[in-house]
């Protein structure tokens, strides 16, 4: 009997469900719109081919003379709906918090020498920092001092 029933349920699912294959033309994007912003010439939506790459995208959008290309891949893929930002460059250098020497911390606004011992022996202990925020675990940087130094660090 519950062989029977469960046949049953099958059967009436089977019937249940679409099986129709769908059309592969209609399944096929014919463009695709990427949203382009940041250090280009003329930001915006564009239309492009499915499978269309950043450099196909950013030939049509300009790049401009402050644009970091460093951090860009040209040859990336792109997606239906993808939102391509283009950085700047920055004039002025950060310093790393996982690699500055003592001397190089020091240069940091309100860091003197007590302080950039602290954060050198707090990532010789503990490992390097996961991200800027984590310099706040070091003793004698609170959340003001960290605000005061989270433009000029990186990892």
């Amino acid at each position: 009997m519950k062989q029977l029933l469960i046949f049953s349920l099958f059967i009436i699912l089977v019937f249940m469900i679409d099986i129709t294959p769908e059309d592969p033309a209609q399944m096929k994007k014919e463009t695709i719109s990427i949203i382009v912003d940041g250090a280009v010439e003329q930001p915006g939506v564009y239309e492009t081919q499915p499978y269309s790459t950043v450099s196909e995208v950013l030939a049509k959008a300009g790049i401009s003379e402050d644009a970091d290309m460093s951090v860009i891949n040209p040859g990336t893929v792109l997606k239906d709906r993808d939102i391509l930002i283009i950085p700047e460059k920055r004039t002025e250098s950060r310093v790393s918090i996982n690699t500055a020497d003592l001397d190089t911390l020091c240069t940091l606004p309100g860091i003197g020498p007590t302080t950039a011992e602290k954060i050198i022996d707090y990532r010789n202990t503990m490992g390097l920092f996961q991200n800027t925020d984590d310099l706040q675990k070091v003793k004698g940087i609170g959340p003001k001092k960290y605000e005061k130094l989270k433009e000029f660090i990186c990892l």
